[in-house]
């Protein structure tokens, strides 16, 4: 009767099924359907059976049909046996739909493959076809069950914040450098949930891998002691870079905080003298080393010297970057030495890339100048380096990565596993929060594994959500219907 091609797009395989009308309301297509009359007989007995008539169900179907949403009417028939013996009673079954649901079977598989998104939240996936939170995420967890990938020649490893619960607070992100996709996602970073992690793991496989790639952490870079024997610990230059900035960043906020105690005072001597209230103004110390301490943090190579100048309401007149580069030298005649100090191993890290020979000896010197140096914050950074010296010299060799265009030279560094732990916070924040830490696994596996598979034979729900012997209490509206009557 009706155009085949829509049989064939909502994917009816039952050879007896005929479309009976189609409607259309709106930018919906209401498509009503049953299977064709044809004789019933009892599984049973093999008597005769009759029908009792006609329920109607109402099923969404997800996909739309050139741009109208598709929406299926069932006439489903309940047959009945006729001997008064047996009267076995059996309902019509559709292939695309299953009992008591009410979207389409097609609806499970796109739902898991909206959950590749790592930006969208459940809500928003279950708002779009039509489902519950729950279900979507039952479902997803049905169909998605992501085991840890094998151990390859170069990993990274860095936690990251997820703050479930105390057991949870801070989980072990596992990567690998060459494709940067995550290998695992491990529930703790302390050592009685590592320990038996990694001992669990073959030695022929952990064997395997040649570099570990971290921050400066003890227990990461003792994980060559422990279970990769074969491997070299790494400590990239980017948290060598942070913990010399971090040094200076204290010493800026040390020297800000004594002008903003300064200021303070002097206000307070001013309001005695008035006797009266007067606005609080900061001085200019204050403002700049609040809103221009960058220009000491930032690698002069990426400070835009070139910009123009620009009216500076605080010194009520045009400035450029060398204008507050010397109102900065006027407040600490140390300041800009400082930062050329550090300067000097952003030129060392530069220079000898991807030649870990010449690098030992570069950063020797590097150690050298910073242990002669008169400022102790610079003292306390050479004895970091001499700690960390081979770590930071495996740094600069280079491995092949695995990227859109092809194989390509990098360093060994951990910038791919920094970009990856940004994955789960941005989900975290996205949900307002997780409360199951295999479900963030799961999903941020799933979403960040090129073409990750999904399962070919679903869990059950028993399997995904076993039941519990607590039983269910009332509803919150039959309790204040309660207390209403009262």
């Amino acid at each position: 009767m009706y155009d085949n091609n829509i049989t064939k797009f909502i994917n009816l395989k039952d050879a007896d099924i005929e479309i009976k009308r189609i409607d259309t309301i709106g930018m919906t297509k209401v498509i009503t359907l049953e299977k064709r009359l044809f004789p019933h007989y009892c599984p049973l007995c093999g008597f005769k059976m009759h029908s009792r008539g006609i329920y109607q169900r109402t099923v969404n179907h997800p996909i739309l049909q050139d741009g109208f949403a598709l929406k299926l009417k069932i006439n489903q028939r309940t047959w009945r046996c006729i001997n008064d013996n047996c009267r076995f009673t059996l309902t019509d079954e559709f292939s695309f739909v299953e009992k008591y649901r009410q979207n389409t079977n097609i609806t499970d598989l796109l739902i898991v493959e909206a959950f590749r998104d790592c930006n969208l939240t459940a809500s928003q996936i279950a708002d779009k076809y039509n489902v519950s939170d729950t279900y979507a995420i039952y479902t997803f967890e049905r169909y998605v069950n992501m085991k840890r990938r094998g151990f390859t020649e170069a990993i990274c490893v860095d936690e990251v914040h997820v703050g479930i619960s105390r057991v949870c607070n801070y989980a072990l992100v596992i990567q690998d450098f060459a494709t940067g996709e995550p290998i695992d996602m491990i529930i703790n970073r302390r050592k009685e949930v590592t320990e038996p992690y990694f001992l669990g793991i073959p030695k022929k496989e952990r064997d395997r891998v040649k570099y570990l790639v971290s921050d400066m952490y003890r227990p990461y870079t003792d994980y060559v002691n422990s279970y990769f024997h074969n491997a070299v610990s790494v400590v990239d230059s980017f948290h060598v870079v942070k913990l010399i900035n971090n040094y200076l960043l204290i010493h800026l906020r040390k020297l800000q905080g004594r002008y903003r105690d300064r200021d303070q005072k002097r206000h307070e001597e001013l309001e005695q003298e008035l006797g009266r209230r007067v606005a609080f103004t900061v001085s200019r110390e204050y403002y700049l080393l609040k809103n221009f301490k960058w220009l000491i943090l930032k690698n002069r190579s990426a400070i835009p010297y070139s910009a123009k100048s620009h009216l500076d309401r605080k010194y009520n007149c045009y400035m450029s970057i060398y204008d507050y580069e010397h109102e900065l030298h006027k407040i600490d005649s140390n300041i800009l030495e400082m930062r050329d100090l550090k300067e000097k191993y952003i030129t060392f890290n530069n220079k000898y890339s991807g030649n870990h020979k010449e690098a030992r000896q570069g950063l020797k010197d590097i150690i050298e100048i910073y242990r002669n140096s008169k400022f102790k914050i610079f003292n306390d950074i050479s004895y970091t380096l001499e700690q960390f010296q081979e770590q930071i010299v495996n740094s600069f060799i280079m491995i092949e990565r695995i990227g859109e265009g092809g194989t390509y030279l990098s360093r060994l560094s951990n910038g791919p596993m920094e970009s990856l732990n940004r994955i789960p916070k941005d989900m975290k924040r996205n949900a307002r929060g997780y409360r199951n830490f295999y479900h963030l696994r799961n999903r941020f596996l799933f979403s960040q594994r090129r073409n990750a598979a999904m399962l070919a034979v679903p869990r059950t729900m028993e399997e995904v959500c076993p039941k519990s012997n607590i039983t269910r209490g009332p509803y919150t509206k039959k309790i204040k219907a309660k207390l209403f009557k009262k």
